[in-house]
């Protein structure tokens, strides 16, 4: 049995796992607080007592050796560069080993999820933010591999979190999502309140065929780029009522070598605690990196 955390930007989630089977879970909110000291306190005292071995943590934003830094620091408030493993390694006084929240839930998917039988797939999720995981020739890729909402979307569109323009997150995210409704209809307005609307009122159902049509292109670039078998959705956004339809109708306007199968993903919000039960201690990623050329 596993010892696994979800950390997120809303909240963090501790759950005891055996196979795909989420046996025991627990929940708080998220510090949000910036201090890089009250994530740790918040995951130590989720998991206290259930620290009997090696304790996997998926967690949003981008991870190398350990470290945890935020992608789009509007998510999770942590400072760069953060010891996230080491950390808790010295508090539980167990290995610990972090993965991206997205790219674990990638695995759990390829090996219990929807993509069974896929050779390279992708997950992406589309939720608060859009997060993702590739998985290639049954490898999951790290590092900064399968962050695809920071891939853009909109050539000089909304400013993103992370600093570039026109991100699928600008536009597809539920956040993106309540920022249009918001300014089109002069009120405050939460993505499940615009998919509401949008039944009745073809103004809020063309924001979110734009933000199908991100997804679509997005990708369609993947399946151009990389040849990918499935790709699996998931996420708030991504598995509310009728978005993977506009998806993939948006996904039928492509050449149909560019289109790709399109499934929900089957674990929902377990997806990224059972892939990191499924990871484990040792299980590899892919990150090998080539250096930057010298500036002459």
């Amino acid at each position: 049995m596993a010892t696994v955390v979800d950390l997120g930007g809303t909240k963090i989630a501790a759950a005891r796992v055996a196979g795909a089977k989420v046996l025991e879970r627990r929940q708080a909110a998220t510090p949000r607080d910036g201090r890089f000291e009250s994530l740790v306190d918040a995951v130590a005292a989720l998991v206290a007592g259930w620290a009997d071995g090696p304790v996997g943590i998926a967690t949003t934003g981008l991870v190398r050796d350990g470290r945890l830094t935020a992608t789009n620091p509007g998510t999770l408030p942590v400072p760069p560069d953060s010891p996230l493993a080491a950390a808790l390694q010295d508090r539980l006084g167990v290995p610990v080993r972090a993965v991206n929240d997205a790219q674990a839930a990638a695995w759990g998917e390829f090996r219990h999820g929807a993509a069974l039988g896929a050779g390279s797939m992708v997950f992406l999720t589309v939720s608060t933010g859009v997060g993702g995981g590739l998985v290639l020739d049954g490898r999951l890729r790290g590092g900064l591999a399968g962050h695809l909402g920071h891939v853009v979307a909109v050539p000089d569109g909304p400013l993103c979190g992370c600093g570039r323009r026109g991100c699928v997150e600008a536009i597809a995210s539920g956040r993106a999502l309540a920022a249009a409704a918001t300014a089109a209809f002069g009120a405050a307005m939460d993505a499940p309140a615009l998919f509401r609307r949008a039944e009745t009122d073809a103004a809020a159902a063309a924001l979110i065929d734009r933000a199908a049509a991100a997804i679509a292109r997005l990708l369609a670039d993947l399946r151009a780029a990389l040849d990918l078998d499935l790709a699996v959705v998931g996420g708030g956004v991504g598995l509310a009522e009728g978005f993977l339809e506009r998806v993939n109708r948006a996904l039928a306007v492509e050449p149909p070598q560019f289109r790709i199968v399109l499934r929900p993903a089957a674990l929902g919000h377990d997806a990224g605690l059972i892939g990191m039960a499924d990871l484990g201690a040792s299980q590899p990623l892919s990150t090998k990196r080539v250096s930057s050329p010298r500036e002459p």
